[in-house]
Formats: C-alpha cells, structure tokens, sequence
C-alpha cells in the first residue's frame, strides 16, 4: 500500500543514504553472503535508473573478516578487531564491486574516521569526492576505518557540519571531541547524511522496523510512521545490540532522532526484503517512516552546534539570551557574565544562561582571555581598555546556534 507521505519522501529525496548492517549482509552461518550483496546491488540499480543518487553505509568488514580468520567471537582486544577489519574489508568491498559491475557501475570505496567530519578541509574533501564519484556514476561504499579508529570506547555524538562558503573566525577548527572513532555505523550514516543534498536516509535492519512493543509479542505491531519525535520512543525497545555488529535499536534510534531534529527524514525498514528498496521508492509503506520535525539547519551551523564539544562557556544575562533566542542577534561582551574555560579564537564555545542550562553554541571571536577582559563591557570601554577592536560581536549571530 501506498500513501501520500511515503511518496513525497521518496520523491523528494534527490539522494538515498542506505545504511546495512552486518546481519542484513549475513547468512544463517553469520558468514558474508554475496547473493544478499547481489540482490542489494539490484536494488540499487533501480535506483539508480529511477535518477536517484545513492550511497552505501556498509558494516560487515569486521564479520567478514571473522569468518576469514577462523574466529568464532567477536575480538575483544582493539588489534585484534583492528586485523579482522583489514582483512575482511578487502573481501566485502571486492564482492561489493563484482556485484555492482554486472550492473554496469563500480564500487568506490571511502573508510572514514570521526575526525574527517570535524576538521574543516578534511570534511570538504570528502563531500567533494562523493559529488565527483556521483558524476563518474560511481557508488560510494562508506565504512569506519576500524583499521585506524584508536578508541575502542563508543562516544555518540550529533549530526553536522560547515558551510564551506562560511570562513570560519580565525580561519580554522580543531577537532575537539575525544576520541576518533563513532558509536558505530549508524552514527556514520547519520553524518553522511548530512553530507549530502535533499537526502533520505533509510537503515536497513533485519526487523520490520519499530515495534509499539517486543517485537517478539505476537501483539506487537509495527509503527509505520513517527510524525513527531518523543524520546518516550527509546522505551520501544531494549538496550542490546546485534550479534556481529556494533549497533542495536537504540542507536538507531540515536542516529534517528538527531536526523529528524534538523530537519531530514529516515526510515528504518528490513533489509532483509528483497524489495524493500524498491518499495520505498514507490512509497510503499514499508518499515517505520521518522518525519523531519526540526527545522532545517544549514549544514555548517549543524557542525557548530552539534557536533563539537565545546571547551568553553559563556554565563550570559536574561536580556542577551532573550535577545538570541527571541530575536536572532548576535551575543556582544556587554551581556557575558562569566568566562569558564580556556579557549582560542574560533573554537566553539557553549552559551549558558544564568542557571548554568545551554541554550547556544557558537564560534568565538575572541579567546578566553580576552573574553574575560572585555565581559561586561560596551564597545566604548572596550576601545578604551585596548585601543582597537577587531569584532564587536563575541559571537556572531551567523556563527551561533540555539540548541535548546
């Protein structure tokens, strides 16, 4: 069955983001199964000739490379993940391009870190290469780069990025959350997403998508659309993951509500359907459709205020974040009453109000010592303590996101 929304969703989307999971690529043996890959590829093609761009977020590289080594568990020790990952990814990317060759594309192979979605020229370089390969008519298969990933420890963090037409005050960003690795390819697909023009992001599973209950009840039933996100969803499901892969219904979950929350769609479906692609490009009502419920935010302040922990704060007075939220200026020394942290210039900083609660994160124009030299100050003081003043704003309200 059809409906209007699915429709739109599919007809909207200029480009589909499909995530697939270990088990999705799986055989009953939990070995790489190539005819899974086959009929993926199928799916993809009809994509393709339907004029959709398309890229794949695949796990399997650390499966895969199991079965290879004989392994019978997951490694527990980081080297050991690290060896099963390099060498099953040679295998997975070159099954993945025998079976898109037969269909007339190949298969283009991009490993990623944290780090290449935080650091500005890196972040360019990858969105530029995935237009080029657009253009070459190439499928970009997008895994973690496990090989290199240093922390085995998951640290989730939100959707974003940069404008690249915006400079960023001081003419860099460093990377500054800790850790190089995602929580796994869920949040990679996720970030991908973002990536990318009018995209709509399907998670492929091996469930039918979020159930109202244990999927196991026989009285649990599948919602097929979420118009509005409420967190009362996580309650849905339980907290564990999938035998070979990294992520579970909860993360997925994460990844979903942080796409929606800026203004993109997702739908969480059963990779395991043989159409299920093909279905939701014809707007079948097929898995679990997760409705943008946050207005669009531009892909740099999606960086800015969702993906960098700040190393700073700003404490500002009711007025200056009245003025931010309500009316959308720019944050001036005269309304900060404290300066917590060290910080450089251009780094982004968290906005507090007088309670301790963030309201806003922004790029500062100043560092955080000459933020505390100026808090409070109007711009006449401030020319008089230093003689000159390069910015009036310490933060620039196209620098600054409100983010609750």
């Amino acid at each position: 069955m059809t409906s209007l929304v699915r429709r739109e969703l599919s007809e909207t989307a200029r480009t589909f983001v499909v995530k697939v999971g270990t088990n999705v690529l799986s055989d009953e043996k939990l070995a790489l199964d190539p005819g899974r890959i086959a009929r993926l590829a199928e799916q993809v093609h009809a994509l393709r000739m339907a004029g959709k761009q398309v890229v794949l977020v695949s796990s399997g590289s650390i499966g895969a490379g199991m079965t290879l080594l004989g392994l019978k568990e997951r490694p527990r020790d980081l080297p050991h993940v690290q060896a099963a990952a390099a060498t099953g990814q040679a295998h997975l990317i070159g099954i993945y391009d025998q079976a898109f060759r037969q269909h007339g594309y190949h298969a283009a192979q991009l490993l990623l870190t944290a780090d290449d979605f935080r650091n500005r020229s890196r972040y360019l370089n990858v969105r530029n290469t995935l237009r080029t390969l657009f253009e070459y008519g190439c499928v970009p298969i997008i895994n973690e780069n496990d090989t290199v990933s240093v922390n085995e420890i998951r640290s989730p963090f939100a959707n974003a990025q940069f404008r690249e037409s915006e400079p960023l005050v001081g003419g860099r960003c460093k990377a500054l959350l800790p850790g190089t690795k995602f929580s796994d390819n869920d949040q990679l697909a996720a970030m991908v997403t973002n990536l990318l023009d009018a995209p709509l992001l399907i998670i492929l599973s091996v469930i039918d998508g979020l159930y109202d209950g244990d999927p196991r009840n026989p009285a649990s039933r599948v919602i097929s659309t979420v118009e509005k996100w409420e967190d009362r969803l996580f309650d849905c499901v339980g907290s564990s993951q999938s035998s070979r892969g990294t992520g579970g219904m909860q993360s997925k979950l994460m990844s979903v509500k942080r796409a929606v929350s800026v203004g993109e769609n997702v739908i969480i479906a059963n990779g395991h359907d043989n159409r299920v692609l093909e279905k939701i490009l014809a707007g079948e009502e097929v898995g679990t459709a997760f409705l943008a419920t946050g207005r669009f935010i531009p892909a740099w302040k999606r960086w800015i205020g969702y993906t960098v922990n700040p190393l700073g704060s700003f404490v500002v007075d009711d007025g200056a974040r009245r003025a931010m939220v309500e009316s959308g200026t720019s944050l001036l020394p005269i309304g900060i009453r404290e300066v917590q942290g060290e910080f450089e210039m251009g780094e982004v900083v968290s906005i507090k109000d007088l309670h301790g609660i963030e309201f806003a994160r922004g790029l500062t124009n100043y560092d955080s010592v000459q933020a505390r030299n100026v808090l409070g100050c109007r711009k006449e003081e401030i020319l008089a303590r230093s003689g000159s003043m390069s910015f009036l704003e310490a933060v620039h309200r196209d620098n600054l996101v409100i983010v609750g």
